[in-house]
């Protein structure tokens, strides 16, 4: 009898063909809700997942024969990997498979609000033809801090590498990765010295709202902040707040703190509108690692790592 596996989420096309041809059953349901995982999950032996379902205690007890489950994309928060672990259950991501397309995006952000473009087009499409006021910042000579330096957040030091910057990077656990263009920080020499904060920071209790309103007081530069990480890692009031104070030139979210728009309550509601009222804001609908090549990348890269290829 072959295995079982769960597909819980949209794949490229690579990754059922190939279990299919190492002799996997396949369940390819991309919208199966939590319930209903917990319905067949027993039968399986294997489970790709992404950031839709929190794969918990409850089921992963549920799973009596599962061995293995991978995770496309980075950030394993919503899996509890030490009780799967303790069950046998290995457990993969794929955060090499598109910390490129990350890091693109992020300078993408950067340009785009450094140099008005977002706006500009905008004003254009309401008739407007508005120069001065869309005179824009040069990247070239500017501090850029970067905040995390995992898949992602090096990624985007390697894409600014090609311009006149001094990147400064903050990470609690990594060293020996300076060079002439990129040097160790603390959080409080970037928020002195930076003129552009990306952050790449996984999702955790210390990380929680990590970017709040102490955060942005802090910023000396009028920093343009950028973040492609986990929604909850900033404060979206703290980001309201400091749009409104002028403690930011910009803002570039790739991500929300509830990114489900059509289950906002009506302070959501008011929030999110305020936000996008300025010209100076930029959102995307956590896109940043979601390029053609990342889609590929990601399902080949979890099924190298369960050695299935």
């Amino acid at each position: 009898m072959a295995s079982l596996v769960i597909i819980t989420a949209p794949v490229h096309p690579f990754m059922v063909d190939s279990l299919k041809e190492n002799g996997f059953d396949l369940v390819y349901e991309p919208a199966i809700s939590y319930d209903q995982l917990a319905d067949i999950i027993g039968n399986a032996t294997g489970l790709i997942v992404t950031t839709r379902l929190k794969i918990d205690a409850a089921i992963l007890d549920k799973g009596v024969q599962l061995k293995w489950i991978g995770r496309l994309g980075s950030g394993m928060e919503l899996i509890d990997v030490d009780y799967a672990h303790t069950k046998g259950i290995e457990c993969v991501s794929s955060p090499e498979g598109n910390c490129t397309t990350v890091g693109e995006h992020t300078l993408g952000m950067v340009l785009s609000l450094m140099n008005r473009i977002h706006s500009a087009y905008g004003e254009i499409k309401n008739g407007q033809w508005i120069r001065d006021a869309n005179r824009a910042d040069e990247l070239s000579g500017k501090t850029v801090g970067i905040i995390g330096l995992g898949n992602t957040g090096s990624a985007f030091a390697k894409v600014l590498q090609g311009f006149d910057v001094k990147i400064l990077v903050h990470d609690l656990y990594k060293t020996g990765f300076e060079t002439e263009q990129i040097k160790a920080a603390s959080l409080a020499q970037i928020q002195e010295e930076a003129s552009i904060i990306s952050l790449h920071l996984p999702l955790t209790e210390l990380t929680f709202h990590y970017a709040n309103d102490a955060f942005f007081s802090a910023c000396k530069q009028k920093p343009y902040f950028i973040s492609t990480c986990r929604g909850q890692v900033t404060d979206t009031a703290a980001v309201l707040k400091a749009l409104n104070n002028q403690l930011v030139r910009g803002v570039g979210l790739d991500v929300l703190e509830n990114e489900h728009l059509a289950t906002y309550h009506p302070s959501e509601k008011v929030q999110l509108q305020a936000l996008l009222a300025f010209p100076n804001f930029l959102a995307t609908p956590h896109i940043a690692g979601y390029s053609h090549e990342a889609y590929y990348k990601m399902a080949k890269i979890v099924l190298e790592k369960l050695a299935i290829i």
